[in-house]
């Protein structure tokens, strides 16, 4: 049973439109960014899908667009043609995934919508000096994708493929990526 505070966290990223930042939510709870993210974590083992993006906290809603997962891979270089790509073509970048020899599968949260960000995910892996995730699998990389229509997605991996970057969209059943 979530306390109150967690509740009134709760609400607030349901109401949000877009991810919350964690600074945004102390403030608005009265609180430190460090309780905050207490909270989230409880929150989480409870059940809730809180996700944290480079934007911020991000409660995951059933949505009525389609998702599927694209393998891409591409030099890091090409990361900024990649996700232009794909937004510019009404794909939405939900997450990152790699498979790591030692750990599995390591997930990181993007929720990226736009150009713009785009270009803030990438001025933080810049200011940060951060290593991509795709940097561990030698450019090789899965996708968490939202699209609205089916011809979205296909005209977005065509659009990758002439750019020269490698993509396969989710296999069918029982075919192995």
């Amino acid at each position: 049973m979530p306390t109150e505070r967690q509740s009134r966290l709760l609400d607030i990223l349901q109401r949000a439109e877009s991810p919350v930042p964690g600074q945004a939510l102390a403030e608005a709870l009265g609180v430190t960014r460090q309780v905050v993210v207490h909270d989230i974590a409880l929150l989480r083992a409870a059940g809730e899908p809180i996700y944290a993006t480079p934007k911020g906290y991000w409660l995951n809603r059933p949505s009525p667009a389609r998702e599927t997962v694209i393998a891409v891979s591409h030099t890091p270089d090409q990361t900024k043609d990649e996700l232009y790509t794909l937004v510019d073509h009404g794909v939405r970048v939900l997450d990152v995934r790699v498979e790591h020899v030692i750990y599995g599968e390591i997930v990181g949260h993007l929720l990226i919508t736009s150009r713009r960000d785009v270009d803030v995910f990438l001025e933080k892996v810049r200011a940060e000096k951060a290593a991509l995730l795709s940097s561990l699998t030698g450019g090789f990389h899965y996708h968490r994708v939202q699209f609205d229509r089916e011809d979205q997605l296909v005209e977005a991996c065509d659009a990758l493929q002439r750019v020269g970057i490698q993509v396969m969209t989710d296999p069918s059943p029982g075919e192995v990526l």
